[in-house]
């Protein structure tokens, strides 16, 4: 047993009567001792245990419930859904962290089709997430009804509250014709809540921080997860695990570009793996570029200037024909002030040079860069180019 009730169990018993907006009956408060006294030891094992394996998934989603100012119980519903899993798929072919069917996610603006499932990305499928559940809750205006509505869909939600006249949440909970899967469904829910109401979990959440977290990159259409995954000295397995919603493991080449997520420890090693290949002729900028908007009067000129890149190549990427006007316009700028900024960052071998020789003469210690520059299992040769961070 969890705890025996005592003053700690009904304050909070009365906390989740509040935060989910269930009335304060005699058989209310039945329905939420009983949850409380079956929960056990395993019970917070497995609470403890899930939410430590997928803590970068845990933290975007109390990042977004800050931000937004949600309630916090709202962090369980994803757990009681798919245990913070982006694979997560149902029987029923629901998928991601938060379970949305194929036409639900549609219709929430996430891209579902052969190559692209963003069901499965954690940011974008959480952010429609709570735009959906404020949408619920703005419709039913009590949580706990709302978070039932989820599960079963708010149009039958509707209709049992119609056939019983009354959204009572005993009523709901002892009906037959509320499926069993949604009663258990707020059942799992708030006990989640309550052991996170404990002062020993409270304590572990409080000290809980993710492993490393996730940036996101953008990458030009075609671009292939193992060649990022090589990049940055990651298995294309473990890659995948932060891009489910990539699903074949490459962007189409329909896209002009799109986006991967790497955890934040390897952004540098990316970066400097990017400026490697460009250098090395192995990767283009060709649909890589910063938006400028024109200001009344402004010339092309002053554009180049001000993002040091040469007058052709602005006029080139964008079409210009020759006395066009730019006021107002979004120009496309292309990056190669990346590859100007980066040419003089590299070292050529020399006959004789060793990793050691080449580490002295620079002052760096270049074995530091074995991955960024393919180097772990070749030998050096004279003439190649060593990029120097």
């Amino acid at each position: 047993m969890f705890l025996a009730l005592s003053v700690n169990a009904n304050n909070i018993i009365n906390e989740i009567l509040n935060e989910f907006n269930i009335a304060d009956t005699k058989k209310n408060r039945a329905i939420l001792e009983d949850i409380y006294k079956k929960i056990d030891n395993l019970d917070v094992k497995y609470f403890k245990d899930t939410i430590s394996k997928k803590t970068e998934n845990v933290f975007i989603i109390k990042n977004e419930l800050n931000e937004i100012e949600a309630p916090k119980f709202l962090l369980y519903l994803a757990m009681t859904e798919s245990r913070f899993l982006n694979k997560a798929t149902s029987h029923m072919k629901a998928g991601g962290m938060w379970q949305f069917m194929p036409k639900t996610a549609r219709a929430f603006g996430l891209e579902v089709n052969k190559y692209i499932d963003e069901r499965r990305d954690p940011y974008l499928s959480t952010d429609i997430a709570f735009k959906y559940l404020k949408f619920l809750n703005s419709k039913f205006d009590k949580w706990y009804i709302s978070l039932m509505a989820y599960n079963c869909g708010d149009a039958r939600m509707q209709k049992l509250m119609k056939r019983y006249k009354s959204d009572d949440f005993y009523t709901l909970l002892s009906s037959s014709k509320t499926p069993i899967e949604t009663r258990n469904f707020i059942k799992r829910i708030i006990k989640l809540t309550m052991i996170s109401k404990n002062e020993e979990v409270k304590e572990f959440l409080t000290n809980l921080e993710p492993k490393f977290g996730l940036e996101k990159i953008k990458v030009s259409g075609g671009t292939k997860l193992s060649n990022i995954a090589k990049s940055i000295g990651l298995s294309t397995n473990e890659l995948k695990e932060y891009n489910m919603h990539v699903t074949k493991g490459f962007v189409p080449n329909s896209k002009d570009s799109y986006h991967f997520y790497i955890p934040a420890n390897k952004l540098n090693l990316y970066a400097l793996s990017y400026v490697s290949d460009l250098i090395k002729g192995e990767r283009t900028l060709e649909k890589e570029y910063n938006i400028h908007k024109v200001a009344n009067g402004e010339t092309l000129d002053e554009i180049a200037k001000k993002w040091g890149v040469d007058v052709n190549l602005i006029v080139k990427k964008n079409n210009l024909k020759i006395d066009e006007s730019l006021d107002g316009k979004e120009l496309k700028i292309p990056l190669n002030k990346v590859i100007e900024a980066t040419k003089n960052k590299e070292y050529k071998v020399k006959s004789k040079d060793t990793l050691s020789k080449i580490s002295k003469k620079l002052d760096k210690d270049i074995k530091e860069n074995l991955a960024l520059n393919d180097l772990k299992n070749k030998k050096l040769i004279a003439g190649d180019a060593i990029v120097i961070p």
